[in-house]
Order: C-alpha cells, then structure tokens, then sequence
C-alpha cells in the first residue's frame, strides 16, 4: 500500500511539473491575446492590386480587404496588372494561409510561383510602409517595365 502511495505521488509530481513546463515553454503574448481569426475564401476573392513583388492587397466579394505578403519568385508581379493571378489552397472553401501557392503568366518570362507568407487586415499604413521601404533601399517605387 505504501509503494502505491509514493507511486501516485511521483506521478502527480511529475505531471504538474510537465504542465508547468509546457505553460512557460508557451510565448506569454500568445497566451495572454489569441490571434484574430482571418479567413480569406479562395472562392472570394474578387480582386487583387500589387503593391510591390512582395505584397498584395486582395479584395474578397464582401468588399474586405487584406494584406497578403508573398514570398518566392514572384517576378515583375507588379510590372503586370492585368495578369490573372490563380491562389491554390487546399480546398476551394479553405482559408489562404501560410504555405499556400500564388501562380500567375508573366508575358516576358513565362509561368511564375509564389508562395503565402502571411494573411492580416488591410490598413492603409501597412502599404505606406511597404511603399517607404522600397524607396529607402534603392528601388523605385514605379519601375519602368
């Protein structure tokens, strides 16, 4: 009887000081604010404008606005307006999220990929910055094609 006791008590010892653990291993801001659920349907999304190579404005067919940051080889996007862009995610009623493919026909260079960075709510500040970064590194902010 005595050997169970200290059994169950080296248990519960040992799972409180896993859950103690797991509790600080967790970011503390991640814990204390959850993150907004952002969900852009493949299926809504209704129009897109290029920032820059890097980032897309998307418009969903309720007239809601996102930030799309794009990574990869997303070449000349900005040069070509008019190109169709085509968003893959995993299914059609799925979120664009993280890892997700961009695809698009550039008229000088052929069929081009990009891949999903990252999906938050528009802010006009969020292209502003994009736009200010670009200048500051050299780039102009209206290339000639």
């Amino acid at each position: 009887m005595r050997n169970t006791t200290k059994r169950n008590t080296v248990i519960g010892i040992a799972t409180a000081a896993s859950a103690l653990f797991g509790w600080l291993a967790m970011p503390h801001e991640a814990a204390a604010q959850p993150r907004q659920n952002i969900c852009l349907q493949n299926n809504h999304i209704w129009g897109w404008n290029a920032v820059n190579d890097r980032m897309l404005i998307v418009t969903d067919r309720n007239y809601r606005r996102y930030v799309v940051r794009l990574g990869g080889g997303c070449i000349g996007l900005s040069s070509y307006p008019l190109v169709g862009l085509r968003f893959h995610t995993w299914t059609d009623l799925g979120c664009l999220q993280r890892g997700d493919m961009v695809s698009y026909h550039a008229p000088d260079l052929g069929a081009l990929n990009c891949f999903v960075q990252e999906v938050q709510p528009y802010s006009p500040a969020i292209p502003a910055q994009a736009q200010g970064d670009r200048i500051h590194s050299g780039l102009e902010a209206n290339p000639e094609p």
